[in-house]
Order: structure tokens, then sequence, then C-alpha cells
């Protein structure tokens, strides 16, 4: 039962206000899950532990957790793995002469991000581990390598034919009624309005052209303008904080390291991971029944497959780096050792995370409250700017991208059918506002995912690039911050064209979105400069 009070919105203002005052991002969601508990049982103090203690056994007991806790711990065995191989010493060697800079170093983190876009997990992690040496070597802060690995990725996901979001996004459609079945409201394939919907991403555009931007006319301004000019003049990485030192950051001595050493690895894990999407999808040269399109129409369950792709991999990894004698035997503990180290607090955190955002969408009911409570009276030129606010707070409060696609789709489908009063089911043309609206969710799913505290690609990230979760969110919000205020330039200009063609209303919200985005980059960099 949602329960109707502004006290909903307190726990996520806890975790957001502790964290920035106290620099301790588990003390914060402890916080939160507390502050949770007691507003979700009106103060009943035995309750609350028994609510907190259900959290927990609840979040432990789901199998997917697991499979996404095992696939963090691979990874980080993998990537200790690459160390003690020679793999990435002999990447450093083989790039050390193409990335002389510090600007070719972030194009290149960026260029490789957009590599991997079939997971934003995926991407954060293995994109991290590869530039982080060498964006140490260049003086590049961590924090900036951070915002790079998570500025692509969800973006990227959330608006290509094919990713780990598309069979989620294609799924809430069809249950709120976009589907060719019998007794449907808006009668079309579901994957072919997600197609439709592509252009409508107006914060995969903004964002991706405004890192291009930054990067280009090299824009710096807040948090990272700092670390950026200790990094210059001192070499601390961490915007003169002490150095968060992790068994990755301490390369092993190889004398002969090869390439393969790391092109194995990583090729093995992506390769894997493709080839079990395509199965569990039916692929029909898998021995399926599906095409490709089919595949990723549906809703994958890609935990497992991340799980056994990963543990796959590092088994060939593991047994390749022996026969060819980079580690021996009594390597190997000790590898799995510092692998697991590498990634506890990260799976500590993505665990808080986990409970408090089960206790924000299970027993707040925070996402339907924000949801009702700003869409409950709107004029259709502002549809779809506000649903694109709606779903970024939800987004933000909840830390969860999906989750929000959950909470704010069946809310956003049927109002926009009852606003427009036309009966069902009905083609899609009739919709005019539909398109434009799913494109703001989609967007605001993804903005909020950058912005939120709690979200589990934040946590990647920052653990990825070695930087401290605190800086690295502060930084997120302040360059993510004119990026959605441009979006939301968009989405006005797009609500108050969307009765014309739609290509037309697409590109002048475009145009408007990327001129409001660069123009506000540029204002904060020149005024940061006079300070």
């Amino acid at each position: 039962m949602m329960l109707q009070s502004w006290l909903v919105l307190l726990p996520p203002l806890i975790v957001l206000a502790a964290a920035l005052v106290t620099k301790r991002i588990v003390f914060s969601l402890m916080l939160g899950v507390l502050s949770a508990s007691l507003v979700a049982t009106n103060l009943e103090l035995s309750t609350t532990i028994y609510l907190i203690l259900a959290s927990f056994k609840q979040q432990l007991a789901d199998l997917d957790n697991w499979y996404a806790y095992a696939f963090v711990f691979i990874t980080g065995i993998i990537v200790v793995l690459l160390n003690y191989s020679g793999g990435t010493i002999a990447l450093a060697r083989l790039i050390t002469d193409r990335l002389k800079t510090a600007k070719s170093a972030q194009f290149a983190a960026v260029l490789l991000s957009c590599c991997f876009f079939i997971d934003d997990y995926l991407s954060c992690l293995a994109v991290g581990h590869i530039m982080r040496p060498i964006t140490d070597r260049l003086r590049i802060p961590k924090a900036k390598l951070a915002f790079l690995l998570a500025a692509i990725p969800a973006p990227l996901a959330i608006a290509v034919p094919i990713s780990s979001w598309v069979g989620v996004i294609v799924s809430r459609f069809d249950q709120v009624g976009i589907s060719l079945d019998h007794g449907t409201v808006i009668a079309v394939d579901p994957y072919t309005v997600f197609l439709q919907t592509i252009p409508f991403v107006f914060y995969a555009v903004i964002m991706l052209a405004g890192v291009w931007f930054l990067l280009y006319r090299e824009i710096s301004f807040g948090t990272l303008k700092h670390h950026e000019t200790v990094a210059a003049t001192t070499g601390n990485l961490f915007g003169g904080q002490a150095p968060l030192v992790t068994p990755a950051d301490t390369p092993q001595f190889v004398a002969q390291c090869s390439l393969t050493d790391f092109l194995l690895p990583i090729l093995a894990l992506v390769s894997l991971i493709i080839v079990g999407v395509l199965y569990q999808g039916g692929y029909w040269l898998l021995g399926g029944t599906h095409t490709l399109i089919q595949v990723f129409q549906q809703q994958l369950n890609l935990f497992p497959v991340l799980f056994v792709a990963a543990a796959s991999a590092l088994s060939i990894s593991l047994l390749a780096a022996l026969v060819r004698h980079k580690i021996q035997w009594t390597n190997v503990p000790q590898i799995f050792r510092d692998g697991i180290k590498l990634m506890f607090s990260a799976i500590l955190i993505l665990l808080l995370a986990g409970v408090f955002g089960t206790l924000l969408r299970e027993h707040l009911h925070t996402g339907e409250y924000l949801a009702n409570l700003l869409l409950s009276h709107i004029d259709l030129i502002f549809l779809p700017l506000m649903i694109f606010v709606v779903t970024f707070l939800v987004a933000t409060a909840t830390g969860s991208a999906w989750g929000t696609l959950a909470i704010v789709v069946p809310l956003a489908v049927p109002m926009i059918v009852t606003l427009l009063q036309l009966a069902t089911p009905l083609a899609p043309d009739l919709l005019y506002l539909l398109l434009p609206s799913l494109g703001a969710i989609l967007s605001g799913a993804a903005a909020g995912d950058h912005f939120s505290p709690i979200s589990g690609a934040t946590v990647m990230s920052a653990s990825s690039s070695g930087a401290y979760l605190i800086d690295h969110i502060k930084t997120q919000m302040e360059y993510a911050t004119p990026m959605i205020l441009a979006t939301m330039v968009a989405y006005l200009v797009v609500g108050w064209l969307a009765p014309v063609h739609s290509f037309w209303g697409v590109s002048l919200a475009l145009v408007a979105g990327l001129a409001t985005c660069f123009g506000l980059l540029l204002l904060l960099h020149k005024l940061y400069e006079r300070r």
C-alpha cells in the first residue's frame, strides 16, 4: 500500500545529504535503509528491525543478485590476472606512442565505451580497468575517468536496437497494452514502437554530443576542475586526498608480456556474452527458431549469461596463462584473493543500494508518489517535458533505471490515451504524443541512472576507475546537470511541435537541446575560469 505522504521522499534526501557531508557512502546507505524502514513501519522499532532483516534476506535470496555479484567478483579476478600475466603492460606499451596526450586518452576511453554498448555494467567494468593504467600515466584524475566511464553506457544502451536494455523496454511496452494481441490499448508491435521511439531519446544524443564537446573544447569546471589542477601540479589523481590503492594498481613484473595476454580474456568475455545472449534468445544458428531481431524483442535474463560467460572466460584465461608460463599454479590463490578484495567494497555498496532501492519501491512506493504528484494536472504541450522530469526524479530516487520503467510506463501510456480522449484499441499514428512521451521516459531513466548516488553503474564506474565514490557522484551531478537542462528544453520544443510532422519536431528539438547544452557548458567553463 502506498504511503500518501511526503515522508516517502525523506530517505533518498537523507542518503544524498549524508553522502555529501560525510563522504562515506556505506554509512549513508545504511542511514537510508534505517530511515526508509522507520518511515515504512511508522517508527515501530521491532517492526523496523524485522523489515530491515527481511529486506536483506530478500536481496540475498534473489538468484539474479548472486549472478550479478559473482560476475563482478570474476571480473575483478580477470583484471588482476591481466596484471599478473602482463596483459595490461603489453597494452600500455602498444598504445603509449598513440596516446601521447590526456585528450587523446580521454577520447579513447569514450570510443572503447561505445564498443561495449551491449551492456552498461560490462562497459563500466571493462573499459575502466583497460584505461586506468593509461590515464594514470597521463595524470588524468580518477574522477575524470569515472565520469567518462559512466557517461556513455546507459544512454547508448537505451538508444540502440540491440542491448541488454531492449528486452526490458519492449516487455514494459507490451505489458501496458502496446501489442498486436487481442484487447490491446495501442495496436502495434512493441519492438517497432521502440525503434520509432529512438529518435526521441534526446538525452542519449545530448549526453554523447556533450561529452564529445567537453573533450574537444577541453571544458572543465567545478569539482573536476579542482581535481585536474591538483593532478597537473602535484601528480595526485584524487584531488589532493590520500590515494586509493587496490591490487590492480600494482602491476606484476613480467619479463616478456604479449598483447595476447590482454586480448584473450577480453575477447573471450565479450564473445561468450554475445553467444550466451543469442543462445538464451533462441537464435536460429544456435538451435533456436528466432531471428536476430526476435532475440532482442524478448525480455532476456542477462545475469546468468554474464556469470557463465565470465566464469568461462576466466577459466580459459587462467589455463592459457598457465600453459604459456605467464603465471604459476602458486599464483592462482593470490590472484583470486586480490580480485575479490578489489571488488568487495563495490559489492557491499551494491547490496546496500539494492536493499535501499527495494524499500523505496516495494514499501514506500516513492516512485509512484512522485509520479502521481507531478502528473496529476498537466497541459498537453508540457506532457513530454513533465514525463521526462518525473521519470528522472523517480530514477534518481530509486537508483534503478529498469525499476523506473516498470513504474512510469504503466502510468504514462494510459494517461496519454485518456488526455487525448480516444477509444481503444487505436492505431499509433493517432497518438502524436506517444513517441515523444516514450522517448522522455527512456531519457529520464538514463538521466536518473547518471544522477543517482545509489545507481549500480555509478558504483561500478567509480570502482573500476579507482576513484572515491563520493567524488564521482559530485562530478557526475555537476556535469550531467547541463545535459539534463538541455534535454528539458528539447522536450519542451517537441511538445510544442508534436502536432507538426515528426521529422521537423525531432530536428528542431535536437537543435534547441544541443545548442542549450553547448552554451551551458561554455558558460560554466568561462564562469569558473574567472573565479
